[in-house]
């Protein structure tokens, strides 16, 4: 029984470290799972790499949803559905992922050749 809580509110952490419930830790955990995902996804394509970087931001952040639902629901044995409240994780994930957008194009975040040369140096 013990052992369930501390999973479940690892969970809810983990989850909540994920979401767009928590937008200040984007810096040191979405986005760079975001660039991650779009530089194996991309294939070194400069034009595929803002749709991969945007679809694996919305993944990261839809899988803290997640993770968050599945820690409270083990935690509490309530009867919340998921179901219920999926289009508001939508909704949330979606409009902070036209912000990040948004700054990448304006130049706030490095461009992928930026990022290259980061790497490669």
């Amino acid at each position: 029984m013990k052992l369930k809580k501390i999973w479940s509110a690892t969970l809810i952490f983990l989850g909540f470290w994920l979401s767009p419930l928590s937008p200040w830790n984007d810096l040191f955990t979405n986005i760079p799972i975001a660039y991650g995902f779009a530089f194996l996804f991309s294939f070194g394509q400069d034009a595929l790499f803002i749709p991969t970087f945007v679809v694996g931001y919305w993944l990261s952040n839809i899988l803290g949803f997640i993770l968050m639902h599945y820690g409270y629901v083990h935690v509490k044995d309530s009867n919340y559905s998921f179901k219920d409240h999926w289009k508001s994780y939508v909704l949330a994930t979606t409009l902070y992922t036209v912000l990040v957008v948004v700054l990448i194009q304006m130049n706030i975040l490095p461009s992928v050749s930026e990022l290259s040369a980061l790497l490669s140096s």
